[in-house]
């Protein structure tokens, strides 16, 4: 049986992420569980895909934000955020986290994040 344990990544992080056969950089607007997978997680049933996968269970909601270069300072020039702002990836599809402060996010990452991630950032 596989433990559920923290998410790695927090609503408000900025990350670099994997999709199809790309990658780009996204905003985290909301961390969530999938009620199914902790059921066959709690009964052993987790299958094959899932357990390579996504061992840690862990689902976001993010933001993709398009045209930003390789490097982890975005480049803001050519960038552009999605339309859904609430796509959902798994905790695997996430690279690595890309510092950021407070300011930083709400001058120039803000069209990205739904109200409730923005007033999260602002309070934090």
């Amino acid at each position: 049986m596989l433990e559920i344990g923290p998410p790695k990544y927090n609503q408000g992080d900025y990350v670099r992420i994997y999709f199809g056969s790309g990658h780009c950089k996204a905003m985290i607007n909301k961390v969530k569980r999938n009620r199914r997978h902790d059921k066959d997680m709690r009964e052993g049933n987790v299958s094959q895909y899932y357990a390579r996968h996504n061992p840690s269970g862990w689902f976001y909601q993010v933001a993709k934000h398009y045209g930003t270069g390789m490097e982890d300072v975005p480049d803001l020039r050519n960038a552009h955020w999605s339309r859904n702002l609430k796509l959902d990836i798994s905790e695997c599809e996430i690279y690595k986290l890309i510092p950021a402060d407070k300011d930083f996010k709400l001058e120039h990452l803000n069209q990205g994040m739904t109200a409730e991630t923005e007033q999260l950032v602002i309070s934090n």
